[in-house]
C-alpha cells in the first residue's frame, strides 16, 4: 500500500493515435521537466501521443528518443514540476523478492497489482526494426498480473524504486494467465 502510494503519482498512460489503432500503453517520469520512459512499441507508428497524469491533467508528447532492440523509448511532455522516480540496480534483485507492478492495463489507469521475482536473466524476443527478431537478455520474469496496457509502465521493488519496464506478456490467452 505504501509503495502503491508514493508512486502513483509518476506514473502515467499514454495513448498513440497512430493511424486507424490507438495502442494504449503506461510510462513513468524520470524527470521534473516531463521527460517519461515507455516502451517502443508504445510509442511506435508516428502517432499523436497524449500522456494522461495521475492529477487528471493531460499533455502533448514528442519521441525524444526510442530503441526497438531494447523495446524502451523516452517522450517529452509539456507538464513540469514533476516528481521523479528512482531507478534501483535490478542487477540486485533475487528470485522471490516481492515487486508491484503499476500501469493503465485494458485502459484502466493507475492499477496496481504484486508478485514475486519469478527468474532472472530470462530472454526475450522482440521485434527490431523492420521486423527483424532481436534478443534481450537479462529480462525480469515476474507473476504479477500484467496485461495489454501494462506495457511501459514501471516494476517497482518494496522500496518505491523502478527495478523494470513491464515489457512482453507470454500467454496463450493474451493475458495475464501466462509468463
Amino acid at each position: 500500500q505504501e509503495v502503491a502510494q508514493s508512486v502513483l503519482p509518476a506514473v502515467v498512460s499514454i495513448d498513440n493515435q497512430a493511424g486507424t489503432s490507438e495502442p494504449s500503453g503506461s510510462g513513468v517520469v524520470i524527470s521534473a521537466d516531463g521527460k517519461i520512459v515507455t516502451n517502443n512499441h508504445v510509442i511506435a507508428g508516428n502517432g499523436k501521443l497524449t500522456v494522461s497524469f495521475s492529477d487528471g491533467s493531460v499533455s502533448n508528447a514528442a519521441v525524444v528518443g526510442a530503441d526497438p532492440i531494447t523495446d524502451l523509448a523516452v517522450i517529452q511532455t509539456d507538464k513540469r514540476d514533476l516528481k521523479p522516480l528512482t531507478f534501483a540496480d535490478s542487477g540486485k534483485l533475487s528470485v522471490g523478492q516481492e515487486v508491484v507492478a503499476v500501469g493503465a492495463p485494458l485502459g484502466l489507469a493507475g492499477t496496481v497489482t504484486s508478485g514475486i521475482v519469478s527468474a532472472l536473466n530470462r530472454p526475450v524476443a522482440t521485434s527490431g526494426k523492420d521486423s527483424d527478431q532481436a534478443t534481450v537478455i537479462n529480462s525480469v520474469q515476474t507473476d504479477a498480473a500484467i496485461n495489454p496496457g501494462n506495457s511501459g509502465g514501471p516494476l517497482f521493488n518494496l522500496d518505491g524504486e523502478v527495478v523494470g519496464v513491464n515489457s512482453q506478456i507470454y500467454s496463450q490467452s493474451g493475458g495475464y494467465q501466462g509468463v
